[in-house]
């Protein structure tokens, strides 16, 4: 039985049929979600640009933040219990590292990204999370 599901999102237009195919799954199995954010930074090369990358990496934080807080809401507005993560760290290392810590019987997860800065959910982020997931994985076209 399916009592918690992982969502990675990148609030794309695609992620957002991700979205509400997990929230009925969620409803018809009265399962809670926790739904995540991925965002990577780039390395820094130079002392002098350590504070415009502080900046910019919380400005990336931040947005992954807002992101996940809307995505949330939605499904709690469904009714579905939620919870919500942004984590730094390519897309399917992150995914991958946050059902080993959160224990989900199934990951909802996109094929694709479309925009936003991370492009998160891409086709090699989906498949690579297939190949290497310990829990099942349903990927929404």
């Amino acid at each position: 039985m399916i009592k918690k599901i992982l969502l990675p999102t990148d609030g794309s237009e695609h992620a957002a049929k991700t979205v509400r195919y997990a929230t009925d799954l969620a409803k018809q199995m009265n399962a809670s979600v926790e739904v995540m954010y991925a965002f990577q930074s780039s390395t820094l090369f130079r002392k002098r640009a350590a504070a415009m990358m502080e900046e910019y990496k919380q400005a990336m934080a931040d947005d992954a933040k807002e992101i996940v807080e809307e995505v949330a809401e939605k499904l709690k507005a469904e009714g579905v219990q939620v919870s919500a993560l942004v984590v730094e760290g390519p897309a399917a290392e992150a995914i991958l590292r946050a059902a080993e810590e959160s224990k989900p019987d199934l990951i909802v997860m996109g094929s694709r990204g479309e925009g936003g800065f991370t492009n998160m959910l891409l086709g090699g982020v989906a498949e690579h999370v297939v190949h290497y997931s310990t829990v099942p994985v349903l990927v929404v076209k």
